[in-house]
């Protein structure tokens, strides 16, 4: 993403890297600022595609976590 001219940026979310159930499937999410570029990687996987109902309740959390962070704002602000 190219940061607007006469703009800089003021907060970028943290970058963050979430595992769920040991090796079940993982979020990443970064965010790094390069000159006048923001670089965003986002990453979601999960290594299987069914999962029993006592793993609901990690699932929910799990996903509940993606939406907050890709929720997150960046903020500009003039120079």
């Amino acid at each position: 993403m190219d940061i607007p001219e006469g703009y800089v940026v003021d907060e970028l979310p943290k970058s963050a890297k979430v595992v769920f159930n040991g090796d079940q499937g993982y979020f990443e999410y970064l965010l790094a600022q390069q000159g006048d570029k923001i670089q965003m990687r986002c990453r979601v996987r999960l290594n299987k595609a069914q999962f029993p109902p006592e793993d609901y309740g990690n699932l929910r959390d799990f996903f509940a976590f993606i939406v907050k962070k890709e929720n997150e704002q960046i903020v500009l602000k003039k120079k």
